[in-house]
């Protein structure tokens, strides 16, 4: 099409290949813009006393525009030659280097804390939900594989487990392993602490710490711990313990100094009990976690008088 614009300006078109080219232009916007530059260029011509011929001024410019656009498209072309050189080059010199970083690993360990007074929900690889309480660590891996699910819990969990016959779900919390198919479940597991296991729904069993002794099972409604004597087992009415997960501390007839070791776990607070009356003292409470533990404490004593104060030294609080 460039051709026929030259022959257009220099007037070496027929009627009809005019009419033919003024159409394409008017349809086209990119052959429209260069028609009107070589217009403006032929109006410029007109201006150029060293050519008593516009024609052939306009000629010598459209040459002098392709030869200038020879040179422009050549250096290009260098340019883009040299910065092949230098990529090649450059990937020549970074090739040893890459070869020894190491791939991200296929499988990995994944692990979720929870700060003082905050509870996180989140499901695993495989569609298990799970509920971490405040001052909690759970790891597991990216994706399981394998003949078994293991997760290492420290701290308080509830699991929501998918169902999977060939592959059960084990949480191993340093004192024991509890082993499931598919089912829903609570473990208590804060260090120092003995490790509590609550069966909700489904069935479970847990794996002694001492390899000679056999796996024990659970029912629904069933507790069950691991204490120097054995197994200890217990039932619960009601699974009014496990609001937590919603973000409420519930204690039903539980004595007082019990009440204060959770909270004290909860808020990573430490707290002493100079009272030998109230730490046997059983309260019925709930307690919202963004209350905060001084309100809490300050509840509390609306129901049995105590006093509270702060050890600014140690940072601990004192009820007296």
């Amino acid at each position: 099409m460039e051709e026929m614009l030259q022959k257009y300006f220099a007037e070496e078109l027929t009627p009809l290949e005019k009419r033919e080219l003024l159409d394409a232009v008017e349809k086209d916007p990119e052959l429209r813009e260069e028609f009107c530059r070589m217009q403006n260029l032929k109006a410029i011509t007109s201006l150029f006393p060293a050519y008593s011929d516009a024609e052939t001024a306009t000629t010598r410019l459209l040459e002098r525009k392709r030869k200038t656009s020879r040179t422009v498209y050549n250096r290009i072309t260098i340019y883009a030659a040299a910065m092949l050189v230098v990529g090649f080059a450059l990937w020549g010199f970074l090739q040893p280097l890459t070869r020894t970083l190491h791939e991200e690993p296929s499988a990995y360990m994944i692990e979720v804390t929870t700060p003082s007074n905050r509870t996180k929900s989140f499901l695993l690889g495989d569609g298990t939900a799970v509920w971490l309480n405040s001052q909690s660590v759970l790891r597991y891996p990216n994706k399981f594989s394998g003949k078994e699910r293991r997760v290492e819990l420290t701290g308080e969990a509830f699991f929501e487990v998918a169902p999977n016959q060939e592959m059960p779900f084990i949480v191993s919390t340093g004192q024991y392993d509890i082993r499931v198919l598919g089912t829903k479940f609570n473990v208590f597991a804060y260090k120092d602490y003995n490790v509590k296991t609550s069966l909700v729904e489904g069935s479970l069993e847990v794996i002694s710490p001492l390899q000679e002794a056999p796996p024990v099972r659970i029912r629904p409604n069933e507790s069950i711990e691991w204490e120097q004597d054995g197994w200890q087992r217990s039932l619960f009415e009601d699974n009014e313990f496990l609001l937590w997960r919603d973000g409420i501390y519930a204690f039903n007839d539980v004595p007082f100094i019990e009440i204060v070791k959770r909270l004290e776990l909860y808020y990573n607070k430490t707290i002493i009990v100079d009272n030998e009356e109230l730490e046997q003292y059983r309260f019925n409470a709930k307690f919202r976690q963004d209350d905060g533990l001084e309100s809490i404490l300050k509840t509390m004593r609306k129901i049995f008088k105590f006093k509270i104060d702060e050890d600014k030294e140690t940072n601990a609080i004192i009820i007296e």
